[in-house]
């Protein structure tokens, strides 16, 4: 929840971020002396977007939902 929440603050700052979740933990933990025994969850870059895409179409909602009953 943190994460999220420190994400759309960036946003908000007009910084870019992603959370990165996929990361070799333990290279994480010595390159920012993190102690072996806390786990690192995400990695979250923090920087100045070098370009601002165009936001994607989005489908309606009844095509990609179904209700079953």
């Amino acid at each position: 929840m943190a994460a999220y929440h420190f994400t759309l603050a960036a946003w908000n700052f007009g910084l870019g971020t992603c959370w990165i979740g996929g990361m070799d933990r333990d290279d994480v933990k010595e390159a920012l002396g993190i102690p072996q025994e806390h786990y690192v969850a995400t990695v979250t870059p923090l920087g100045y977007p070098a370009e601002q895409p165009e936001p994607g179409s989005r489908r309606e909602t009844k095509e990609i939902v179904q209700f079953i009953r």
